[in-house]
């Protein structure tokens, strides 16, 4: 990578040793326009230190949503959009894991997650032979 430097302090970065304009040299600049390309100094590096701050030890991401926060979120509203859901912080991952698990449905085609309705079995639908047989007393 070749460099150049303006007068105004931009460095311009160039792939080609043949396209790097030479010191004096007139060139557009973002800031001003155009600026003068100033001289290499013998004692410059040949990179550039990144403007970017240090990360500090204290810096954290937010909390992973759990599936429970996810069911208890959607409940409420028993359907929302993908992007929605993502904007609550909830993964792709996240909503096929509970596909997945049989708690809710997926529409990618119109982008809809609803909660599954859940089957609760009465006593008169359960068939006789599958009936849990009374506690035995002593």
């Amino acid at each position: 990578m070749f460099t150049a430097v303006l007068r105004c302090g931009t460095v311009l970065r160039y792939e080609t040793r043949n396209l790097r304009p030479r010191p004096g040299d007139v060139v557009p600049c973002l800031r001003h326009g155009y600026c003068v390309v100033r001289p290499a100094s013998p004692a410059a590096p040949r990179s550039v230190p990144s403007t970017r701050p240090p990360r500090a030890d204290n810096w954290t991401r937010a909390r992973p949503r759990t599936q429970e926060e996810f069911l208890d979120w959607l409940q409420v509203r028993e359907e929302a959009s993908l992007c929605a859901l993502r904007r609550r912080g909830f993964t792709l991952r996240l909503v096929t894991a509970a596909e997945r698990d049989g708690l809710v449905n997926v529409d990618l085609l119109a982008g809809r997650v609803a909660v599954r309705p859940v089957d609760i079995a009465t006593p008169d639908d359960v068939p006789r032979d599958q009936a849990a047989a009374p506690p035995l007393s002593r």
